[in-house]
């Protein structure tokens, strides 16, 4: 009788489940929503017992729809960073703290505390430009806003090491999810970040960083009860979703690349050149299974740039459907040239953050005439979200030398994928499997109980990858049209105003 593999996916406001067979298809699956909790001040948080019972009612759903008694495993993944602190017993300590999380009292710490010169341990030790939604800055906040409630923390965990801590009842972390802000990445231990930013205190409270492809413990009769699992199922240390989606991908080997054209953007770079610096640029995060980091650059805005523009157009653009949107723009651009005839789009909607960091920096369109069409525009976004990728390759190490995958919403659209391998000038790979973080999840759930390597796994499915093949004319011509977007975006990035507190 043939294993089946369970995993969980707890995003922000989505948590998905799923059992898979071997071969990756899909047996089973389920999801919830979740609240943020926002605040004025840009504060993000999040109830974890929420989290938990939406983690549990998907994971119940999955149960009832398979013969729960060829269940052999279960991977946990999760959103990353934030704050997520627990007591002696395990149970959280108020709400947690996001990765998003920008209120203006931890803005302002961070702010002040890059002045001083103190980030630069942080960068020296993991390679990262530290942001407010980080554990070390939710930890010094709640030190000076609720020393009471401080005093009760024992465990700063992620929302991942949460999740697994109540199926199980153990408390661990994986080296993907314990690299910010305070390990070192070339002795993968905790290093000097925590005295430049007064934080020797923190250190007793984090859990030491574990391999994913190992068992954290098994599920309880409690969380049975609540999930429907089986007890004594093996449940492998939670990993963050970003290197799950990557272990998805079968990607394991330093030159390998990815982007996600989702909400937001990411290119992520596998690298065994580790070299950090005082002043980096993006993130770092160690591979949950190799010995390889994953350098993560993440443009603000990828498709929520596409999904902007349709939205100023409902009669001609609107749909239920995002692919009947994609279809309808796709008609329009499909027959403009390279360059949408001189309309140049800055794609910061939401300001910047890679590959600089610019809150106060706003979109535009250039170049346009009174004669410039609906579908030159269309045309123009979609260039502008992939100069922006262009822009954190070339920012980062040059151009990619190898075919990328690209995954993520923006991925199902055909045209903007064959803009995208024209402007990178190389081939884009597109597997059509949706949720390659569950994926990944669940291999690395049966890796850790078979002992089989997970990337080994991972790439067994059947699944065919769409290759979109670089036109070496098209990205000839892009080439001084991206060269004069990076001279807007800087003249731009001169005259943007300052956001309070950043």
């Amino acid at each position: 009788m043939s294993q089946i593999w369970i995993s969980l996916d707890v995003g922000t406001t989505a948590i998905k489940a799923a059992a898979y067979a071997q071969n990756g298809v899909i047996l089973a699956s389920a999801s919830a929503s979740t609240d943020v909790l926002r605040g004025p001040d840009g504060s993000a948080e999040q109830d974890p017992h929420d989290v938990w019972t939406a983690a549990a009612s998907c994971l119940k759903t999955v149960s009832k729809d398979i013969e729960i008694n060829r269940v052999s495993s279960l991977g946990v993944c999760a959103q990353g960073d934030g704050f997520w602190p627990l007591d002696h017993d395990g149970a959280p300590v108020g709400n947690a703290i996001l990765w998003s999380d920008t209120r203006t009292d931890i803005a302002s710490d961070l702010a002040g505390l890059r002045s001083k010169g103190a980030l630069k341990a942080v960068s020296l030790g993991c390679n990262t430009d530290l942001w407010p939604g980080t554990s070390v800055m939710g930890w010094r906040w709640l030190r000076k806003a609720d020393p009471d409630r401080a005093a009760r923390v024992a465990h700063i965990v992620t929302c991942g090491d949460w999740i697994a801590r109540q199926l199980t009842g153990q408390i661990a972390t994986d080296v993907s999810n314990a690299t910010i802000p305070f390990l070192d990445v070339q002795t993968r231990h905790y290093g000097a970040a925590a005295k430049a930013l007064d934080c020797l205190d923190a250190l007793e409270k984090l859990p030491q960083p574990r391999s994913a492809q190992s068992v954290l413990g098994y599920v309880t009769e409690e969380a049975a009860t609540q999930t429907g699992l089986p007890v004594g199922l093996p449940v492998s240390v939670a990993t963050l979703d970003l290197a799950a989606m990557i272990v998805g991908l079968g990607m394991a080997r330093a030159g390998e690349t990815m982007m996600i054209l989702g909400t937001t953007a990411v290119v992520n770079i596998l690298t065994d050149q580790i070299a950090p610096t005082s002043d980096p640029m993006g993130a770092t995060v160690l591979h949950p299974t190799s010995s390889v980091a994953i350098r993560v650059l993440a443009p603000s805005t990828g498709a929520a740039a596409f999904d902007w523009f349709a939205s100023l157009h409902p009669m001609s653009l609107g749909s239920e459907s995002t692919d009947e949107v994609a279809t309808k723009l796709n008609t329009l651009v499909q027959d403009i040239p390279v360059g949408a005839n001189g309309v140049i789009f800055l794609p910061y909607l939401n300001g910047e953050r890679a590959p600089f960091v610019d809150p106060a920096i706003r979109a535009g369109f250039l170049g346009m005439s009174g004669a410039t069409t609906k579908g030159e525009l269309g045309r123009a976004v979609m260039e502008g979200t992939a100069f922006s990728l262009r822009h954190c390759f070339v920012s980062e190490n040059g151009l990619p030398t190898q075919p990328v995958q690209l995954t993520g919403g923006g991925s199902r659209n055909p045209v903007w994928c064959q803009i995208v391998a024209d402007v990178i000038g190389q081939d884009v790979l597109v597997n059509p499997a949706s949720d390659l973080g569950l994926w990944g999840a669940a291999v690395l759930g049966a890796a850790a109980v078979n002992g089989e390597d997970a990337i080994t796994m991972a790439n067994r499915t059947s699944n065919e990858l769409t290759t979109y093949s670089a036109n070496p004319e098209r990205h000839a011509a892009y080439g001084p049209l991206y060269q004069k977007y990076v001279a807007l975006s800087e003249a731009l990035r001169s005259v943007s105003i300052p956001v309070q507190g950043l």
